[in-house]
């Protein structure tokens, strides 16, 4: 009778653990890898706004992200961005408006924006900008090019399940410098091809067509290319200068919130999941590389750091909760001949700008002085 009661709990014990496995190898496809997009969301309203201020009372994240130093506000039919001190009365934010596009009144629904501009360079920064494609691996990738009288590119790489925008609060200070802008997508994005995986793949397979992207620059005239990799777009673009024939080109990239270790990024996210059985991690990345059909060995690209020779600047805070900042920590330790790391405090993942601009703004165009001849005199 023991011997089976004994049998019966191992049993359930077992099974519990393979639940838990499949349970959340399941979720870690699905949250890291799987191809969707968030359906758009209107959170907060507008309680009153004029010329020069705009109170909102604040849902979801738009409670922290709406008194981020820097922010956007965006609705169905306008774009604003906010600055100044916050001040926060009975649970509703009074923010200054810096500029605004558009049209809003009171009851209008928004939602807080870190790229803080979301529709396009003509309308947000009041940039001329050309649609433009090109051919990739997949077939046809499409961008927009913001253009200056200059044979020095940059190529804005954006994040996990993110899109060409994110890059555009740096417009304005690649500007300075006499920069062509070409922000564009690459395949899984929801205008371009979709690969027959249905994954992404963290600079696996995205590298490729970051690789057609510099070979358009280079199409048209670039000398000189720099490339600014957002958290998975940081990813990409590691990837691209360890495999890509033409990284000769690049003059020298911009990393922020790099995600150049799946490995452990996963690690911390099963280290504050509660009840979580202590090595359970393995297998679930065990049954993870095998939906996904990839090695995780492959997507740690720090172990191969001393294969690059192109200058980085490294932009990275300690209280980033998605990616973690001892990732860049060892890349920085690694190579300190071509990393010149900014560690910031207090800023959320991918957010340094929208927390510290003027000290983001400075390091960049330090770093891109020493790399460019100014254009625009």
């Amino acid at each position: 009778m023991i011997a089976i009661i004994f049998l019966s709990v191992f049993a359930g014990i077992i099974g519990t653990f393979v639940f838990v496995v499949v349970y959340y190898a399941i979720e870690t496809r699905r949250q890291g890898f799987k191809i969707f997009w968030h359906n758009i969301e209107y959170f907060s309203s507008v309680i009153s706004i004029d010329e020069n201020s705009i109170s909102f009372r604040p849902h979801g994240r738009d409670i922290i992200d709406g008194l981020l130093p820097n922010i956007g506000f965006t609705s169905r039919d306008a774009s604003l961005v906010l600055g100044g001190s916050p001040s926060t009365k009975d649970g509703v934010i009074t923010r200054q408006i810096i500029s605004i596009n558009g049209y809003l009144e009171k009851g209008s629904r928004i939602r807080s924006s870190l790229f803080v501009y979301e529709n396009n360079p003509k309308a947000d920064l009041g940039l001329e900008y050309t649609d433009v494609s090109f051919e990739s691996e997949l077939g046809t990738l499409t961008g927009w090019h913001i253009p200056e009288n200059s044979e020095n590119w940059v190529i804005g790489v954006h994040g996990h399940r993110s899109y060409r925008t994110e890059s555009m609060r740096f417009v304005p200070t690649f500007r300075k410098f006499g920069l062509n802008v070409l922000l564009s997508d690459y395949r899984n994005d929801q205008n371009a091809p979709t690969d027959k995986g249905g994954y992404h793949m963290f600079g696996l397979t995205e590298w490729r067509d970051l690789e057609s992207a510099v070979k358009f620059c280079q199409n048209n005239g670039a000398q000189k290319i720099f490339l600014i990799g957002h958290s998975m777009g940081g990813a990409i673009v590691i990837k691209y200068l360890l495999e890509s024939s033409t990284k000769s080109v690049i003059t020298g990239v911009i990393l922020e919130s790099p995600a150049l270790d799946l490995n452990k990024i996963i690690e911390m996210k099963a280290s504050g999941i509660p009840l979580l059985p202590r090595g359970a991690e393995y297998p679930i990345k065990k049954l993870v590389s095998r939906m996904v059909n990839f090695n995780w060995k492959d997507l740690n690209y720090l172990v191969r750091s001393d294969e690059l020779t192109t200058p980085i600047l490294l932009i990275h805070s300690e209280s980033d909760q998605t990616v973690p900042v001892f990732i860049s920590d060892q890349l920085a330790r690694s190579r300190p001949d071509i990393v010149t790391y900014l560690r910031l405090r207090g800023a959320q993942h991918a957010a340094a700008w929208n927390t510290d601009r003027e000290i983001v703004e400075s390091h960049m165009e330090t770093f891109l002085s020493g790399k460019t001849n100014f254009t625009n005199d």
